[in-house]
C-alpha cells in the first residue's frame, strides 16, 4: 500500500510512517519545514518534501494527517479531489495495533509520558522482549531513536491531547497523571476530560496511576506515589551523578530504587514502572538494574555542551506545562546547587499560555534569571492580548529579573552570559535551534565573554 504522510516530520508521525516503511509499504510524505526526523526518513530512503503543496503527490492509496494539520491544506484538498481515504495519525495508529494483535503497554498522562514510556521499554529490551516502540522522543537506544521494530510486545506513548486516545486499550496502561493540559480540545470541560481517563481505563486489564492526582487517583487497579498509594517513597537522596530512593509497598520497606536521570520526577517515573512491573509478576531485580542504567530521552534535561575552564553548561529541555517547569528548575537547583540559572523559555501554544496565566511565572520564579520569547503557534491561530509578554510582566510583578523577546534571532542581545552559569533553553517548540546557535556563538567569541543586557529588561 502506498501511504502519504502529511505532516511526516512530527515526532508521533514520523515514528508510524518508520513502522508501515519497515513493514514494506510503500511511504512517503511532506512537511511545513526540515526537522531532524525529515533528515533522517531521508536516509532511510523515504522521499520527504517540503512544504506542502498540491504538487507533492505519488497517487497514494492513503493520507494520514496530523491533527494540526488543517482541511485546507493543499495535499488534504487534492486528497478530497481525488477521493483518496483520508484519516487521523491517532485513528490510523489504532488500526495498526488492532492489526498487530499483540501485548500492549501504554503510558498516558499531561507530564512525564515521554520518559515513562522510555523506561518501560528500556526495561523489556534489558529483559530481551524485544519490544515495538512509538516514542514521543529520542532515546539512543533505539534503533531509530523515536521507534523500534520488534517480535514482542508493543510500547507507545499514548497522546491524550486528543479525546480519541479514550478508544485504545492497551493491556496495561500507566496515566502519570492528568492536569487539565488540552481542554480546549474537550470543549473546555474538566468532566469530559475526565471521562475520557475512565472510559480507557475502563477497556485496559491493568491500570496503574499517581495516587495523589485529583483527577485520576480512583481509576488505578495499582497506584503509586510520594506518601499515598501502593507504591510510595521512604526517602530519598540525590547528588550530581546518581540518586537513590528506599520504596515502600503497602507501607513496608520494599527495595532500592538507583536511577543516573537526576529529578524527583524521574523517581515517580521510575516508581510507575516498578509498579506495573511487580504487579505483573516480573522479577523486579533486572528492572532496577534497567532502571539504573537508562539514560534519559533527548530534550529531557540533555547537557548539549559544557565549558569546564568557565564551567558554563547548556541544557535543553522539553517542558512546556508549568508543573514540568517547576520539576525541571528543582532538578537544576539540586544538580547545580553552586551555579547560576537562567532560563530562555518559549511558551508553546496560544491556548495553553491564555489558560495558564499566572502559573507559568511562578514556576520561572525558581530560576535566578529568566528570559521569554514570543510563543511557539504549533499551529493554532493568534490569540488577541495573548503573548509571551504575559509571563514577563507576570515575573516582573515579582520582582523577578527578566527579560522578553519578540524573535529568537534576538536572543543573542539579550541573554546574560557569566561564568558558573547553567543555561536551561526550555519549551516544545523550536528554541532548541536558538539553543545550537548560542553554543556556537559563545566558542566563537569564548576568548572574551560579554554579558550583553536587552532594553526589555
Amino acid at each position: 500500500m502506498k501511504i502519504h504522510f502529511v505532516g511526516i516530520g512530527g515526532i508521533g508521525m514520523s515514528a508510524v510512517a518508520l513502522h508501515e516503511f519497515l513493514n514494506g509499504n510503500d511511504v512517503y510524505g511532506s512537511n511545513i519545514e526540515e526537522t531532524e526526523r525529515t533528515a533522517y526518513l531521508r536516509k532511510l530512503g523515504i522521499p520527504i518534501f517540503v512544504p506542502h503543496s498540491a504538487d507533492n503527490w505519488y497517487d497514494p492509496d492513503l493520507v494520514i494527517k496530523t491533527p494540526a494539520v488543517r482541511d485546507d491544506n493543499p495535499e488534504i484538498v487534492r486528497a478530497r479531489m481525488e477521493r483518496v481515504p483520508i484519516e487521523n495519525r491517532l485513528h490510523y495508529f489504532r488500526d495498526i495495533l488492532k492489526r498487530e494483535k499483540k501485548e500492549e503497554f501504554a503510558v498516558t498522562g499531561t507530564d512525564g509520558k515521554t520518559t515513562t514510556t522510555a523506561m518501560v521499554a528500556h526495561v523489556l529490551k534489558h529483559l530481551k522482549k524485544s519490544p515495538t516502540v512509538f516514542l514521543g522522543g529520542i532515546m539512543d537506544s533505539l534503533e531509530h531513536g523515536n521507534y523500534e521494530k520488534g517480535n514482542g510486545p508493543v510500547v507507545y506513548e499514548l497522546d491524550e491531547s486528543e479525546e480519541f486516545f479514550s478508544e485504545f486499550s492497551p493491556n496495561y496502561l500507566i496515566i502519570t497523571n492528568a492536569r487539565g493540559d488540552h481542554l480546549e480540545n474537550y470543549g473546555n470541560s474538566l468532566s469530559r476530560y475526565r471521562s475520557a481517563f475512565e472510559k480507557i481505563s475502563r477497556n485496559t486489564d491493568l491500570v496503574v496511576t499517581f495516587a495523589e492526582d485529583e483527577l485520576t487517583s480512583h481509576l488505578g487497579d495499582v497506584t503509586f506515589g510520594v506518601k499515598k498509594g501502593t507504591y510510595t517513597l521512604e526517602m530519598r537522596s540525590a547528588s550530581r551523578a546518581e540518586q537513590k530512593a528506599v520504596v515502600e509497598k503497602n507501607g513496608k520497606r520494599y527495595l532500592e530504587l538507583k536511577l543516573k536521570v537526576p529529578g524527583f520526577h524521574n523517581v515517580l517515573n521510575a516508581l510507575a514502572v516498578i509498579a506495573l512491573f511487580d504487579s505483573l509478576g516480573y522479577d523486579l531485580a533486572p528492572v532496577l538494574e534497567a532502571l539504573e542504567e537508562f539514560r534519559g530521552v533527548h530534550r529531557r534535561f540533555s547537557i548539549a555542551f559544557h565549558d569546564p575552564e568557565t564551567n558554563i553548561y547548556v541544557i535543553d529541555d522539553y517542558a512546556h506545562t508549568p508543573d514540568e517547569i517547576r520539576n525541571l528548575l528543582q532538578t537544576a537547583k539540586e544538580v547545580f546547587e553552586n551555579e547560576k540559572i537562567v532560563v530562555i523559555f518559549q511558551p508553546h501554544r496560544y491556548s495553553r499560555l491564555e489558560r495558564e496565566d499566572g502559573n507559568f511565572a511562578k514556576a520561572l520564579q525558581l530560576a535566578d534569571e529568566v528570559v521569554v520569547t514570543e510563543v511557539y503557534d504549533a499551529f493554532e491561530e493568534k490569540k488577541n492580548g495573548v503573548s509571551g509578554k504575559m509571563i514577563w510582566d507576570s515575573l516582573k510583578s515579582l520582582g523577578k529579573e527578566a527579560y522578553f523577546v519578540e524573535k529568537l534571532p534576538e536572543l543573542e542581545k539579550v541573554i546574560p552570559v557569566s561564568e558558573n552559569t547553567v543555561f536551561l533553553f526550555v519549551g516544545a517548540g523550536d528554541i532548541i535551534y536558538s539553543s545550537r546557535r548560542f553554543v556556537e556563538r559563545y566558542q566563537s567569541s569564548k576568548s572574551s565573554p560579554s554579558r550583553v543586557l536587552g532594553s526589555n529588561k
